[in-house]
């Protein structure tokens, strides 16, 4: 009896320590897609206006962010992606974007003058673009190559910690520049070579 009590009560604990309360009909949890997939389309507009698509990032590693303010774990991973665009930002083979999901603009704008925050974002109203991302929960961060391949995905049940992601952003960036160089010399191969 104990035993069952003991686990009913960590079971319910598991529940209620959620991020953001999500309908209980999920059955399916976390990202619905995985390293290696290709990301879908999306469009976004940013609070400065800027329209962004899957697109948007031509040649350069793309972080993806989904978030929203009163989510707990999003309150202390914000920060981190902060820390790190704030110090990789000078460089220009990245893109960062974080998108609020079912959250007013009015709400995000103030939270992110509020922590100072000079990452880019896009409050979003409804579950629209989140939806062709993830099941539920949030954060949800990904890391995305130049060809709209995901490399690395990030959820609250792991966090990416500042050194993860620098990492990953470098060695993407990395990545990026070889595939470029690779498809310029055989650009050049072939319009130098006799039919």
């Amino acid at each position: 009896m104990k035993k069952q009590f003991l686990f009913l009560c960590l079971y319910s604990i598991m529940f209620l320590t959620s991020c953001i309360s999500e309908p209980m009909e999920f059955t399916n949890t976390g990202s619905k897609l995985s390293i290696g997939d290709t990301i879908p389309e999306f469009q976004v507009i940013t609070l400065d206006q800027d329209t962004l698509t899957q697109d948007s990032h031509q040649e350069k590693t793309l972080v993806l962010v989904f978030f929203h303010t009163a989510c707990s774990d999003c309150q202390k991973e914000l920060p981190v992606i902060e820390q790190v665009y704030r110090d990789c930002r000078q460089d220009s083979l990245w893109q960062l974007i974080c998108i609020g999901r079912e959250e007013k603009a009015t709400a995000v704008k103030q939270y992110w003058q509020q922590h100072q925050f000079t990452m880019p974002v896009s409050p979003q109203e409804t579950r629209i673009v989140y939806d062709r991302f993830a099941y539920n929960g949030v954060p949800m961060l990904y890391i995305i190559d130049a060809r709209n391949i995901i490399r690395a995905v990030y959820s609250d049940q792991k966090m990416a910690s500042y050194e993860e992601l620098k990492e990953w952003i470098l060695k993407v960036n990395e990545e990026n520049q070889k595939d470029k160089e690779s498809a310029s010399f055989f650009r050049a191969k072939s319009l130098t070579s006799p039919l």
